[in-house]
């Protein structure tokens, strides 16, 4: 099987109000971690703002976590077995390979079932930054809660 070179997960936000609708992308390499948000056009909240950033590396770690990511992506390209649930945005993972064709896969589902992937490409996320929201899970959520108490 071909090797993956390039990983994109898209999000977007789900059955809401316009002030939280937001669409979201992370493209990931061996060497680059690359992230744009983008609130809905007519989302007039101080909270929901664009940013985007880029990461480029010649790091082995990086490198070593970025094998783990492309080993666990099959399992979610070819994975039939998940809840759909309406009310929940799309995720959707697009893996290229070295072989130059695309995969696709779009889930309608919670996070916590990508939960040990998310977690794996949490590491490459730039500690000044804060975690992609298509990347969320329940344990950053509680991780919020426990830095107030």
């Amino acid at each position: 099987m071909a090797d993956i070179v390039r990983i994109i997960i898209k999000g977007a936000s789900g059955y809401g109000p316009v002030d939280e609708a937001y669409e979201d992308k992370i493209v990931i390499t061996s060497s680059s971690i690359s992230y744009e948000y983008k609130p809905h056009p007519e989302s007039n909240s101080k909270r929901n703002f664009y940013r985007k950033w880029s990461y480029k590396t010649t790091s082995p770690m990086f490198k070593e976590i970025y094998g783990r990511i492309a080993k666990m992506t099959p399992y979610y390209l070819y994975n039939r077995e998940v809840l759909f649930v309406t009310e929940i945005g799309p995720t959707i993972i697009t893996a290229t390979f070295d072989d130059k064709h695309r995969e696709t896969v779009n889930y309608f589902c919670p996070n916590e079932f990508f939960e040990d992937y998310f977690r794996t490409i949490k590491r490459l996320v730039p500690a000044c930054e804060r975690t992609p929201a298509v990347l969320l899970t329940s344990e950053d959520f509680e991780d919020a809660e426990n830095d107030m108490d």
